[in-house]
């Protein structure tokens, strides 16, 4: 593994690390215009920004292991992978929260559809959260591997 490849990688982690971090304020304001979000909405958007705070923590490790020895190629397509599942899935949480302003619907039956087309979104985003979940925590093991080996290492 040289080490412009893993010097991309890292670019590309970044890069996800910086769509996630837009996701994360764009659902904080999508709470904000909402009147009636819950915790649920809040919650994701946190989540969002701890998947960032792993995801810029692995790029970090990557980044400073130029001769890219403690990881496999194994590793490498993992971590390739993990992120590309992260920008699909910041996209499409993007994507479900793109949701017109509140100031748009005058009448009472725009209102009133847009509440019943947020309960649908908000099944789908808790789909979501769970997949977010479940790629933090592929994350944090990967990041533990490392360190572990890192300290093998020394």
């Amino acid at each position: 593994m040289s080490g412009l490849e893993v010097l991309g990688i890292a670019a590309s982690i970044f890069q996800v690390v910086e769509l996630g971090t837009h996701l994360s304020i764009k659902l904080y304001t999508f709470c904000r215009r909402l009147k009636d979000t819950d915790q649920r909405i809040q919650s994701l958007s946190s989540d969002v920004a701890l998947t960032c705070n792993v995801l810029r923590q692995l790029g970090d490790s990557l980044q400073q292991d130029e001769d890219a020895k403690l990881y496999s190629m194994e590793a490498f397509a993992t971590a390739q992978q993990v992120l590309g599942e992260c920008r699909k899935l910041f996209q499409r949480i993007g994507d479900a929260v793109d949701y017109p302003d509140q100031k748009a619907t005058k009448g009472l039956l725009q209102k009133a559809a847009r509440k019943v087309g947020f309960l649908c979104i908000e099944e789908d985003l808790k789909v979501l959260k769970v997949n977010l979940e479940r790629l933090k925590s592929t994350m944090l093991l990967m990041l533990n591997v490392i360190m572990y080996a890192g300290q093998l290492r020394r």
